[in-house]
């Protein structure tokens, strides 16, 4: 469940940086529904970042391979290719939680949001979905 906040938080605050390029709401809503899976959000990132850096320099390489680790793990066992079950999330959880909670400080940092507060526009007016 955790890396679903993960990923979420990322593709919140990703659409939010898309509404801060210009693009209307139902567009931006677009563009993010089009990024399937973890890594095209990831990939995604410098496109929309204000200065065109990589994910991994504003949140830190250890989250990164700290998130994409565990959504690896959640993949194999939702495709059934991973057999490990609940040991997996007791060894991945409190490392996940804790890169939730430094993604969240980071994002809220670095761009005054971390994706669970109201979206606004490129002049910082609340938006109304």
């Amino acid at each position: 469940m955790t890396v679903f906040f993960v990923e979420k938080i990322m593709r919140r605050t990703l659409l939010q940086l898309i509404i801060w390029k210009g693009l209307s709401l139902e567009d931006a809503m677009k563009v993010v529904k089009r990024l399937n899976g973890l890594w095209r959000v990831i990939d995604a990132w410098p496109c929309y970042d204000p200065s065109n850096r990589v994910l991994q320099t504003i949140i830190g390489p250890n989250n990164i391979e700290t998130v994409t680790k565990a959504a690896q793990k959640r993949n194999a066992l939702v495709h059934g290719s991973g057999n490990e079950g609940q040991k997996v999330y007791k060894r991945l959880l409190p490392p996940l939680i804790s890169a939730l909670d430094d993604i969240k400080q980071k994002f809220e940092a670095e761009y005054g949001f971390y994706g669970w507060r109201g979206l606004t526009d490129s002049a910082r007016n609340k938006l109304k979905r």
